[in-house]
């Protein structure tokens, strides 16, 4: 597939009105979601944290609600339900978040998560690909519109070659690294979360890590229901809470947690746990204030993705982001910087 559209949300719209569908959960529910990548993964980064050790129910609790938890297939699929409005808190990639923010899906920017999240390409153990020229003709398999869609894009860029030189299959992280296993794809890119077990294995080579260049990086966000924050601002802050006390946990006792940050990815790998996730000893890259750093690489995100064609409107991200949640349950939980 050479020619890939931009994303559309129309359907969506239409198919949860036909349905009828938009209020008919409890309104004393809070659905949480997460984008699973296609594959058996669940949450991860801190929220999985905070999931896990049961921090999100408890300040949700508190506050008279119960929690459901839901995987969505991609965060295209987490846009989706926050513009049916099936979902009130999510985490999601940069690039799924800044699409929604241009498309008004209705999510708003609340806290971060992983602030660097390492993406990577992996090709069968067998071939003799090492650089993006060595893809002219071939297929390459990466998620259109989630965070690979970024290193897809630089990684080309960088070297000269234009998408037209060769082929792309739009398929999920699991389907992608599937794809090469099976020989029915050249390259798959994605989270190296997912690709270093199955190299491990012996089933995939990773060739390029964005450890390499980390400005080609993507980031994760913590994103809430606008429409719901703007009648219970209170469920903001507890989300938050949890969030927060899911970090202040990891720094407790880390290696406890280093599997469940990974989606259980790295649970029996600890060293590159430690590398991905906390390469300062400070865990700077489990953050999840929105500082001036994560707001910079999400404008050029926005940027660089206009500049292709791949949004519709050029947007400041800032119109995207509300502190007010973070800071006070920062307060309330007597922490400052971390």
């Amino acid at each position: 597939m050479k020619n890939i559209k931009k994303i559309v949300f129309i359907t969506t719209i239409l198919v949860a009105i036909g349905t009828g569908n938009l209020f008919a959960r409890s309104k004393k529910t809070i659905v949480v979601g997460s984008a699973n990548g296609g594959g058996s993964r669940l949450f991860q980064g801190l929220i999985a944290v905070a999931k896990e050790a049961g921090l999100i129910d408890d300040e949700f609790k508190k506050l008279g609600y119960k929690t459901e938890y839901q995987t969505f297939e991609n965060g295209i699929a987490v846009n989706e339900a926050f513009l049916a409005n099936e979902v009130d808190f999510a985490y999601i990639g940069d690039v799924p978040g800044i699409t929604g923010l241009s498309n008004n899906v209705g999510s708003v920017w609340i806290g971060s998560d992983l602030g660097i999240s390492t993406l990577g390409i992996a090709v069968h153990p067998s071939s003799s690909a090492r650089k993006a020229e060595d893809f002219i003709g071939k297929n390459v398999a990466v998620n259109i519109g989630t965070n690979a869609h970024l290193l897809y894009g630089k990684y080309f860029e960088a070297a000269g070659i234009k998408p037209s030189q060769f082929n792309t299959a739009n398929l999920t992280l699991a389907n992608a690294a599937l794809a090469v296993v099976t020989g029915n794809a050249d390259a798959a890119i994605g989270d190296v979360t997912v690709l270093i077990p199955l190299e491990k294995k012996g089933d995939l080579k990773i060739i390029f890590t964005t450890l390499e260049k980390p400005e080609w990086a993507s980031q994760l966000l913590l994103l809430g229901n606008k429409k719901l924050l703007k009648k219970n601002p209170e469920l903001g802050v507890a989300f938050l809470k949890a969030i927060i006390r899911a970090r202040l946990l990891i720094e407790k006792n880390p290696d406890t947690y280093y599997g469940i940050i990974s989606a259980n990815a790295l649970a029996n790998d600890l060293e590159t746990a430690k590398k991905l996730f906390n390469s300062d000893g400070k865990f700077e890259a489990l953050n999840p204030e929105i500082t001036e750093s994560s707001i910079s690489r999400a404008q050029s995100l926005d940027d660089y993705f206009y500049s292709i064609g791949r949004l519709n409107a050029k947007k400041d991200v800032k119109t995207f982001i509300d502190t007010s949640y973070y800071e006070k349950a920062a307060k309330e939980l007597g922490i400052g910087k971390f």
